[in-house]
């Protein structure tokens, strides 16, 4: 047979079993294997720990973008004000007779020794000619509550049209003290009831009443059963109103209820503690739970007399809001002694050493006045930083021609600003206040899909603080005498210093940060600007020079320079002579009669990372958005960020504690004399942190136990600017704001915090030789009694550039060392005297000549004007210059 037949045959079989072309026969089982445990691996458990990481994150992302503004709501309580038989509320002493009106809740203040009153409101305020309504009625009030929604949109609630017209609050007075609790609202009287609720859980508050009560309530309401309807009633309006009645009947308060009925409805609830959570519950249900939420807060102030004082106290405690909308700014005595038209005087305000604003000055088209006390909360984002506005001291006053206040911020003082406007802007009246930072915010971007940001808040506000106002009244309208009070509260029972020389301050700048080459690789590193023994050369020179007893700072010398890494610990940089150069430092300027201090940055940190022992994560503080507070440099130019910067970081408190032990364990440890803070003293900021919130306060009672705890060291302080809460714990204040900020609004700067401290604690005002007229700064400090700051490098200064340290270029020593010491040699020999002694007066002779005089009898004359000025009784002062005189010459 041939071999196409026997393929033929063979195809034909195939198809005979009808099986298709290429069959290839039934498929086979597949073999199963038992199943088997394997005990899991370290690969495992870290893909399941990464797993259970990003879902927990995601978590808390989804919670906090859900409970936005919605975390926790305060409890609010409905204050009514009864009828009262008082036809006024009154405290009295030797001094001081308070008196309140019960129908408004302002007052009045009769200063007896002078016989001037002084009044918490305008009393032409209802008719001022110039204000608006809303004006007129923030010049009624006695506090003004300025509240946000999560999409940042801000209102005002005043006083007077919020509560006490609508009879919302209630008066409680003993001998002591009284105090006003205040309901503040757009609404009408609330009843705390349930306005609608299910039968079930109406059941429940029954089983706590009497069938007596039972049926009373029953009175009030009207019980929706869908079954048994009204021929009135709606079906599908009710089932659209109370979804619910598909499954429960619902109680529903009549709508023409008597108000006796009401409040014997409520009385019967509030014995069965049915409260304001209850009922907001229940008002959900209400309408279909389209109930109307409006903004709704508690505030209670309270007065009491101390002397000659007026206290005004306001506890966070008793201020309450709801989630919905978080009180964002208090202020406390909006008006108080507000000046009017035909008024003579003027009002001090915290702007540098203190600056006066006359009544009525006439500048209407200039802005009103403000300030931050303590500066900027770094743990707040700001997008732009045109001029900081900061004040080392929470005062501000009023003065007339026979009587003036100083009002001080005991407590409180961390979250305040002070506001001053003249009149013939808003009204016509002239008023200082203080504005409370309250609930604080960030805003960010939902998504990049769209352009609307939304704001996060605080859950609440710091627990246990208060605001605390005193204001001191004296029989003198004199800001000197007003200053002497302030130095009273400051420094009452504490010795003062005793100097025999000008004090001065050295800084010294050990190294900066620089992009440098390393083997052919841009890299930021330290760039030496004084070695450790060149700096022992200049401290020893000092002597020579005839400055003695100077205070020398020594800035830039560890961790990497100026632009600090954090203090896990001491590092010494090689590029100045490394540990050992640092002790020879220490010894050669042993025999020296300057004293030495380690200056340092404790609440930032610059450059560090994990092996520096600095975690990016869970060590910087965080605003309230949850984000760490990396910060950024500004433009002075166009005042915006500058991405071409690096960045740094605010590190949370409990780092900030750490750091400040090594930071005061190596003063110690390598015998200098003290430590200056380039920021405690200076820079206050909180942490918003969820998990572990600090406040500014907080923050502020930390920096004071570890300057006391400093001390308990044998170490002396140094700080920058003074804060006021320092300055019983610290030697030195150097770079101190003599004159401020020459805004337009204000008259004419006077020493106002320096005639408080001059006597008491050693400063010094910005660097002599860094500013931008070095006679001016000189002049300043003649006026207020300040010693001499100087800033120096040993290297020239053409090694700055390309550096970012251009502030530095007149700061080398040896170019500046014949100026500086012809400066200080005079400055010295004719303030010497006055180096200790108290300041006794302060006058404005001329619009750029003052006179200050002390108590030992020398007065100091400065001519600020670039014509010679002769004085009443004939001495001349030269142009830009300044004398020292006694009295008997």
């Amino acid at each position: 047979m041939s071999e196409e037949k026997m393929t033929t045959n063979k195809e034909t079989k195939k198809n005979k079993r009808g099986k298709p072309e290429g069959y290839i026969g039934r498929p086979k089982p597949m073999k199963t294997k038992k199943f088997e445990f394997r005990k899991p691996g370290v690969k495992f458990y870290i893909e399941l720990g990464i797993f259970l990481v990003i879902a927990a994150f995601i978590t808390y992302i989804v919670i906090r973008l859900v409970n936005i503004g919605k975390d926790s709501s305060s409890s609010f309580v409905f204050y009514e004000n009864e009828e009262s038989s008082e036809a006024s509320y009154v405290l009295e002493n030797e001094w001081l007779r308070f008196e309140m009106d019960p129908d408004t809740t302002g007052f009045t203040v009769l200063q007896k020794e002078t016989g001037r009153v002084w009044r918490s409101n305008p009393e032409g305020a209802a008719s001022d000619p110039i204000a608006l309504g809303k004006e007129r009625s923030n010049m009624q009030s006695v506090f003004l509550i300025k509240y946000s929604t999560e999409n940042g949109v801000d209102g005002i609630y005043d006083s007077l049209t919020y509560s006490t017209n609508k009879n919302f609050y209630e008066i409680n007075a003993t001998a002591d003290e009284i105090s006003v609790n205040y309901s503040v609202g757009d609404m009408e009287r609330m009843y705390i009831y349930p306005l609608a609720i299910t039968e079930t859980d109406m059941d429940v508050w029954f089983e706590n009443l009497s069938a007596s009560q039972v049926r009373l309530v029953k009175q009030s309401y009207r019980l929706i059963d869908i079954e048994r309807l009204l021929a009135t009633d709606n079906e599908e309006e009710l089932l659209r109103k109370y979804p619910v009645l598909l499954e429960d009947n619902v109680y529903e308060i009549r709508e023409d209820l008597r108000p006796y009925m009401k409040e014997r409805t409520e009385d019967i609830f509030a014995e069965i503690g049915y409260g304001m959570e209850d009922y907001e519950r229940d008002q959900e249900l209400y309408a279909g739970g389209s109930a109307k939420n409006i903004p709704m807060f508690n505030v209670t102030m309270t007065y009491r007399l101390d002397g000659k004082n007026l206290i005004v106290d306001v506890p966070f405690d008793k201020v309450s809001f709801k989630a919905d909308y978080p009180i964002t700014q208090l202020s406390v005595l909006p008006y108080f002694a507000a000046a009017g038209t035909e008024d003579e005087g003027y009002m001090l305000v915290p702007e540098g050493g203190g600056s006066i604003i006359n009544f009525n000055n006439g500048k209407t088209r200039q802005n009103s006045y403000y300030c931050d006390i303590y500066g900027w909360d770094y743990a707040t984002e700001r997008s732009a930083v045109i001029t900081e506005t900061r004040a080392a001291y929470p005062v501000f006053g009023v003065s007339y021609l026979d009587s003036s206040f100083i009002a001080i911020i005991n407590e409180g003082s961390e979250y305040a600003g002070i506001t001053a406007d003249i009149s013939g802007k808003m009204g016509s009246y002239n008023y200082v206040r203080a504005d409370y930072k309250m609930v604080h915010r960030e805003q960010y971007d939902v998504s990049a899909r769209t352009v609307n940001s939304q704001f996060v808040y605080e859950d609440s506000l710091p627990e246990g603080e208060r605001i605390l106002q005193t204001y001191c009244f004296l029989p003198s309208g004199s800001y000197v005498d007003m200053a002497k009070e302030y130095r009273n509260y400051l420094f009452d029972g504490k010795e003062k210093v005793s100097n025999r020389t000008v004090p001065v301050s050295i800084e010294i700048i050990g190294a900066v940060d620089k992009v440098q080459q390393v083997a052919g690789m841009p890299k930021t590193k330290p760039y030496k600007l004084t070695t450790y023994e060149q700096a022992a050369d200049i401290i020893n020179s000092l002597d020579g020079m005839g400055v003695a007893n100077a205070n020398v700072r020594l800035s830039g010398f560890v961790n990497d320079g100026i632009k600090q890494k954090l203090f896990t610990k001491v590092k010494f940089i090689d590029v100045l002579g490394g540990k050992k150069g640092f002790r020879r430092l220490i010894e050669a300027a042993s025999d020296s009669s300057s004293k030495l201090f380690l200056d340092g940055t404790v609440q930032f940190t610059y450059r560090s990372g994990f092996l520096d022992g600095f975690n990016h994560y869970s060590d910087p503080a965080r605003f309230v958005s949850s984000e760490v507070c990396e910060i950024s440099e500004y433009s002075p130019v166009w005042y915006g960020k500058l991405d071409t910067m690096d960045t740094y970081y605010l590190v949370k408190p409990s780092v900030t504690e750490s750091v400040t032990d090594n930071f005061v364990s190596a003063a110690v440890k390598y015998g200098l004399d003290g430590i200056s803070f380039r920021d405690n003293g200076y820079l206050l900021s909180a942490d918003y942190n969820d998990d572990s919130p600090v406040s500014r306060r907080a923050s502020k009672d930390k920096q004071l136990a570890k300057f006391r705890e400093a001390e308990d060291s044998g170490l002396e302080i140094m700080v920058n600017a003074g804060n006021d809460y320092s300055v019983n714990d610290v030697n030195f204040i150097t770079n101190m704001t003599l004159h401020g900020n020459n805004y337009a609004i204000l008259d004419y700067q006077v020493p106002f915090y320096q005639i408080a401290l001059h006597g008491y604690v050693n400063y010094s005002g910005v660097p002599v030789n860094l500013s931008y007229e070095k006679d001016q700064i000189v002049l300043e400090a003649a006026e207020s009694g300040a010693g001499l700051n100087f800033t120096f490098i040993h290297e020239s200064e053409k090694v700055l550039q390309e550096t970012n340290y251009t502030e530095y270029y007149a700061a080398c020593f040896d170019t500046w060392k014949p100026q500086m010491e012809e400066i200080y040699r005079r400055y010295n020999a004719e303030l010497a005297p006055v180096a200790s002694s108290l300041i006794s007066n302060h006058e404005i002779l001329a619009d750029s000549v003052t006179a200050t005089t002390y108590e030992n009898g020398y007065t100091v004359y400065v001519n600020f004007g670039y014509l010679d000025y002769v004085t009443d009784s004939g001495i001349s002062v030269p142009a830009r210059d300044y004398k020292v005189l006694r009295v008997e010459e």
